[in-house]
């Protein structure tokens, strides 16, 4: 550093050397023999689990899927109906929460009778045949 006196160098430097005594005092006390131990069991656990059930991964990339693109950009748009009702007349504020509210509970609805109907489907096109993995 071209511009900086030796002094506040030296001082620059004893305030890194304090961050990275703390961060190792920390790692210290995190890496006692409990933690290590939970850790590695839950991530055993999390092994086993995934190569037990392969379409597990599947799930797991189709959950973030939805909860990054989809409920993110819900949360996002309601987060902008409370910005635009903000500083409206309260009666504006209330008719447009009811109006989400009342929504919400039919989309909820809709999705719940279309999963119930496209599970009875498959149960009545496919739910006689067994899974036979011998074959």
């Amino acid at each position: 550093m071209f511009f900086l006196s030796d002094e506040k160098l030296a001082e620059r430097e004893r305030k890194r050397q304090e961050r990275v005594r703390r961060l190792g005092q920390k790692l210290r006390n995190w890496c006692n023999i409990d933690n290590i131990v939970d850790a590695s069991v839950d991530l055993f656990l999390i092994l086993f689990d995934v190569l037990s059930s392969p379409i597990l991964i599947v799930m797991r990339l189709i959950r973030y899927i939805v909860g990054k693109y989809m409920l993110d950009g819900v949360r996002n748009k309601i987060k902008r109906v409370a910005h635009w009702t903000e500083g409206k007349h309260i009666i504006v504020q209330i008719g447009v929460w009811i109006l989400i509210v009342c929504v919400a509970g039919i989309v909820l609805t809709f999705m719940w009778l279309f999963g119930t109907a496209f599970g009875e489907f498959i149960m009545e096109e496919w739910g006689h045949q067994a899974l036979d993995l011998d074959e």
